[in-house]
């Protein structure tokens, strides 16, 4: 009610700025540590109760579901339904836990030091990377020194039998994060988890690209359905391609580099029998001849290539 003398415009005035104060002292305060549970939920809903009072709001928000908590756990529903309360106001309430879940998933999964198979298993179910489990794609985990990770990121998308490694992306991710290891992963949909000789070949390509930039190879991985994966490492093939690759780096420095993940999860992992053993070995002997890795190098140039040609556009 106005008091005797009192002009409207006085009246309105009382208001005016208050939402630019609020949003000043989150800045001062951003662990709002001052604030009460209804000045929090009043500052939320500025986003989307546009020109309205929403401390009424606020404070009728929580008086009818019992506390701040219980507003952001309420059904959605029952938010949609409550007097005065828009939509769109409803929805972004209802969306805090699932965005602040999200961010710590994220921020966990950044700082975490991946130093067993177990625990890149995890994070590659838990990174967004793996989608599509009948298509084939390729991913990549760097690490810091300590096995933390710096970045992750899908590389390529293949199709439903094969995927080739983008190697200028995987390079220009490398060299931009700063990383000192890489993992490599990707998927075989169906029941086959034995490399084939692309996947052999374009571990050399990875091999020999990253080395360049002072960046160890920790393992190859295969995923495959029922969580069961395939390590390049575990199976006594990634030493092999290294030492392929010895005339492009050096293998010295290269192998005192490395640090091998630790196996803690044998009840997943696919080992080769001796005779599909030797057979992979012999084919590995065969490659330079086969002129495979040639044609990855060529490839990888091609594209670097013509990215450079389109930045230059």
């Amino acid at each position: 009610m106005k008091k005797n003398g009192e002009k409207d415009s006085e009246r309105i005035n009382f208001h005016e700025g208050h939402r630019e104060r609020v949003r000043k002292r989150i800045l001062a305060d951003p662990e709002l540590k001052s604030f009460s549970p209804h000045e929090v939920l009043e500052f939320l809903l500025f986003y989307a109760v546009p020109r309205k009072d929403t401390n009424e709001l606020a404070h009728k928000l929580i008086h009818a579901f019992g506390s701040l908590s219980a507003v952001f756990d309420a059904d959605i529903e029952d938010l949609i339904a409550f007097p005065g309360l828009p939509e769109t106001a409803a929805y972004l309430i209802k969306s805090i836990l699932p965005i602040t879940d999200a961010y710590l998933r994220d921020s966990k999964a950044e700082n975490a030091a991946l130093n067993t198979y177990s625990e890149v298993r995890y994070y590659v179910d838990h990174s967004g990377m793996s989608l599509d489990p009948k298509q084939e794609y390729v991913g990549a985990i760097f690490l810091d020194i300590n096995g933390r990770v710096r970045n992750s990121a899908k590389i390529s998308t293949g199709d439903g039998t094969s995927a080739t490694v983008n190697i200028p992306v995987l390079y220009r991710l490398s060299a931009a994060c700063k990383a000192s290891k890489v993992i490599i992963f990707h998927n075989h949909p169906g029941d086959n988890m034995y490399p084939s000789m692309n996947d052999l070949a374009a571990t050399c390509v990875v091999i020999i690209t990253l080395a360049s930039l002072g960046i160890t190879v920790t393992d190859h991985i295969i995923r495959g359905d029922a969580n069961r994966y395939f390590s390049f490492y575990m199976n006594d093939l990634l030493e092999d391609l290294i030492e392929l690759c010895s005339p492009f780096i050096n293998i010295d420095k290269y192998l005192s580099e490395r640090r091998p993940l630790f196996n803690d999860d044998m009840a997943n992992s696919v080992i080769l029998n001796e005779a599909d053993s030797a057979e992979l070995k012999e084919e590995i002997r065969k490659m330079f001849s086969n002129e495979k890795i040639k044609s990855y190098m060529d490839d990888a140039i091609r594209r670097f290539e013509a990215e450079r040609k389109e930045k230059k556009k």
